[in-house]
């Protein structure tokens, strides 16, 4: 039997049965004042948070919503919406994502969006470190230019210029190989699980991510000024946990074809065939048919390669010998590693094919070799 409804101020909840509730309220439409009712499960709280929201809505007497009330009303949908549609990428939302539930909702979710104090602010800014406040602002300043934008109140207080904590000095291995220590890795490297990545990154510009998630099957071999040059489209990625690549890039030009020249891509080329006759799919098969994730490589990585240089590290090393030694057109190399050209060229008419990619690598490679 249902239970009585508890006295409010707006609207009623009933409790049909223990987690399912029936919400009820009065609401002004074009047709005139309507009754409406809404069955919801979960618990009583989670409820009268609905109720809350709903009156947020469409109350008359709508009451100032809080910052936790704009963040699933407004902000947490149009978060969602974006990144379906490819518009953030997914380590962007999920660092927002973190910095709400770690420190923004225990502290600012119950408090007013009208009632903000830039002192209280500021206060709470100084306790966290750099990497966790600049994510927390911005999550803030995002909910409450919801709310600036319907007019619930005239400004954003989270938008006033605030000292984020100093950034902690840490020194970063920025090691590259120049193309002769790359060449001897190549050797020392031969018949490990991580020499497609490694050929895949330091001879190709793929990020860690995205040298674990190159199929077998993609590699194709091309010809192109008396070179063979391997072609490997760059479409998935994987990040630290799990094994199942996601399609999500970091951004869109980040989809692209890698273009290798022998004996590096002769021999990926060569893995590729010797993973498809052994049933797996994926160049940088673990050991049982699925990719590596960027955790179990890293300790793949340091134990073939001995004491290597960060696996992150090889892309830059790319970038360095194939403009200084190999001598490849910039334009190129920006294409190739998934960066946006500058100017109206780069962002409306340079389009190359990979074919025509191969071509410019393979001509720079066969001068340099003397070809």
């Amino acid at each position: 039997m249902p239970k009585k409804k508890r006295r409010r101020t707006w609207g009623s909840i009933t409790t049909v049965t223990r987690g399912k509730h029936v919400l009820r309220w009065v609401e002004n439409t074009p047709e005139g004042r309507k009754r409406r009712s809404l069955t919801f499960y979960g618990t009583y709280k989670e409820a009268d948070a609905e109720l809350a929201r709903i009156r947020v809505k469409v109350g008359d007497d709508a009451p100032v919503p809080t910052i936790g009330q704009a963040y699933e009303m407004w902000w947490k949908p149009d978060e969602e919406r974006r990144l379906s549609e490819g518009l953030i990428a997914p380590g962007t939302a999920r660092l927002r994502r973190i910095a709400w539930n770690g420190e923004v909702e225990k502290r600012w979710a119950n408090v007013p969006v009208d009632s903000i104090r830039p002192i209280d602010v500021q206060t709470w800014l100084s306790s966290l470190n750099r990497g966790t406040a600049k994510a927390a602002i911005s999550v803030l300043r995002g909910i409450v230019d919801f709310a600036v934008r319907y007019e619930v109140v005239e400004s954003n207080k989270f938008r006033i210029p605030y000292d984020i904590p100093a950034k902690k000095i840490r020194t970063r291995d920025k090691t590259v190989y120049c193309l002769a220590e790359a060449d001897d890795m190549f050797e020392r490297l031969r018949g490990s699980r991580v020499e497609a990545p490694f050929i895949l990154a330091c001879f190709g510009s793929a990020r860690t991510g995205e040298s674990l998630c190159a199929k077998a099957a993609e590699v194709e071999i091309v010809e192109s000024h008396g070179l063979k040059m391997a072609l490997v489209p760059i479409d998935r990625t994987i990040g630290p946990k799990g094994s199942e690549p996601v399609g999500r890039l970091k951004n869109a030009q980040s989809h692209r074809t890698l273009a290798i020249p022998e004996p590096y891509g002769t021999r990926l080329a060569e893995i590729a065939a010797e993973r498809i006759e052994a049933g797996s799919e994926w160049l940088a098969d673990r050991g049982d048919g699925l990719p590596f994730n960027t955790t179990a490589f890293r300790y793949a990585w340091i134990s073939a390669a001995g004491d290597p240089i960060p696996f992150a590290n090889l892309r830059n090393s790319w970038r360095t010998f194939a403009q200084a030694e190999w001598c490849v057109d910039y334009d190129v190399l920006e294409i190739l590693m998934g960066h946006v050209l500058p100017g109206v060229t780069g962002r409306h008419y340079l389009r190359m094919s990979p074919m025509q990619l191969a071509d410019h690598v393979a001509k720079a490679v066969a001068k340099y070799r003397g070809i």
